[in-house]
């Protein structure tokens, strides 16, 4: 499944625009999701809150309030790995957006023409790289239980507080439901995080730095095991000459 969002001041050219996308990814034997976003700050709020994961973004330029270039700098901070295509009225602004990494631009003009090899060139492009998303039932603040997806790589921990389990990301922290800890260390324990302590498991990516603690790079300090300290350092240590390629492990 690949979740896409348009976000467009205009919300009649929403109205056409996305069914004509959702019959080209189906053409294409893609399952999508397509939400739409008449004003940039909707979309990133919901793009904070991984709700849900979008892998696709495609963004008017030239919007009130918030334009499609600021709130592409806002998304980038969030998150590097989604596809962003621009569209625009102005293709002389293709220039000036270079530094957001986009994926590929649609002049509004030839829309209908371009926007199929525009998907199905970014559609491969994510089949290719195939990340690892994972699934987890949350606990919401309006006391409801949403299902998410999460790139695996965007998890910094998972710990276990009172009998109540927190799934840490890069963007925020969720309150897992009905889940078993020791059924979480099962399974990340083999996709490179590690035990430090009877109530928490790191991914190895994000350790800073380890004495009688283990420190994240966002500054998080959490408790180490003693039991468990040399085992943590010497999987950080492998972690760290694999990254560097130092042969010296």
């Amino acid at each position: 499944m690949i979740n896409v969002a348009f976000c467009d001041d205009d919300s009649s050219f929403l109205n056409k625009v996305a069914p004509m996308a959702k019959e080209i990814f189906e053409k294409l034997k893609t399952n999508v999701s397509i939400y739409t976003f008449t004003n940039a700050s909707t979309l990133i709020k919901s793009f904070e809150q991984y709700n849900p994961y979008y892998d696709i973004v495609f963004l008017d330029i030239d919007m009130p309030v918030i334009d499609g270039k600021e709130t592409a700098r806002r998304l980038r901070l969030i998150d590097r790995k989604f596809k962003l295509i621009f569209i625009t009225s102005f293709e002389q602004e293709v220039l000036n957006t270079f530094q957001y990494n986009v994926s590929d631009f649609l002049p509004k003009v030839s829309l209908r023409e371009r926007m199929p090899s525009v998907i199905k060139r970014v559609v491969n492009t994510i089949n290719e790289e195939n990340p690892q998303f994972q699934i987890f039932k949350v606990n919401m603040t309006d006391d409801k239980i949403a299902t998410i997806k999460i790139p695996l790589n965007d998890i910094m921990y998972i710990e276990s507080i009172n009998r109540k389990i927190y799934l840490h990301t890069k963007r925020k922290t969720y309150l897992l439901h009905c889940y078993k800890f020791k059924d979480l260390v099962k399974h990340y324990i083999d996709l490179e995080f590690v035990d430090i302590h009877r109530t928490c498991i790191v991914n190895i990516k994000y350790i800073f730095s380890i004495d009688d603690y283990v420190r994240l790079d966002d500054g998080t300090t959490l408790p180490l095991s003693r039991r468990k300290k040399q085992d943590v350092l010497n999987k950080f240590l492998e972690k760290v000459c694999e990254v560097t390629k130092c042969g010296n492990c």
